[in-house]
């Protein structure tokens, strides 16, 4: 905050995840400031609640029983046109077998659809008051706690379609520094941690075969 004032930086837009605090420090230090949802925290929202009903529903299994869903988070996690034909076979069995996991499987592919489909605001205004209202008629807690959030942040939600706007490029090299930090198993000093960050975007990440 104090070197963006010092910058006298003028902020019209900004993209931040659904935390509380963030969304409180916005509009307590940039009350003109137009916040946006990013879509990727909107539907890791939703695959933490599916994850939270999969391990429900292995809790209440018979250790025998559990083998359907062993193994298999992200089978339920990873966006269906990733997944392989064993994976899909497998989804559709976990779907068959278990309600809740159907339903929750299938709403979060409903709710990617709907940033893939839909182009104007007012689409996707409509497409997630429809979510929000299957959701709850679902009466699945984590689907109702879900439409919960997406209500209680819609303008910020639907921001995007208004300006495009997203946080996906910080996200990326968030997602760098893990890697960095993995990769030497954590840094000791810490400012050479931070030189090694300045180095990253002249770094290829290169993936063993």
């Amino acid at each position: 905050m104090k070197k963006l004032k010092r910058a006298k930086a003028k902020l019209k837009n900004v993209a931040i995840d659904m935390g509380n605090a963030y969304s409180s420090w916005v509009k307590e230090n940039w009350p003109g400031c137009k916040i946006i949802y990013d879509h990727f925290h909107v539907i890791k929202s939703m695959n933490d609640k599916l994850n939270s009903v999969r391990r429900r529903t292995m809790n209440k299994l018979a250790e025998d029983e559990r083998k359907t869903l062993k193994g298999k988070r992200f089978t339920l996690l990873k966006n269906i046109e990733n997944l392989d034909e064993s994976e899909k076979a497998d989804l559709e069995k976990i779907r068959d077998t278990y309600w809740e996991l159907g339903e929750m499987s299938m709403m979060k592919e409903c709710l990617r659809n709907i940033y893939s489909i839909a182009e104007y605001a007012h689409e996707a205004e409509i497409a997630f008051t429809r979510w929000c209202e299957l959701a709850v008629e679902t009466g699945i807690k984590e689907l109702k706690t879900m439409a919960k959030t997406i209500r209680q942040r819609f303008d910020g939600i639907i921001a995007f379609w208004h300006t495009g706007f997203t946080s996906a490029s910080m996200e990326g090299f968030n997602n760098k520094i893990g890697w960095l930090q993995r990769q030497a198993y954590g840094y000791r000093d810490l400012e050479y941690f931070k030189l090694k960050i300045y180095d990253l975007p002249k770094l290829r990440i290169i993936k063993n075969l």
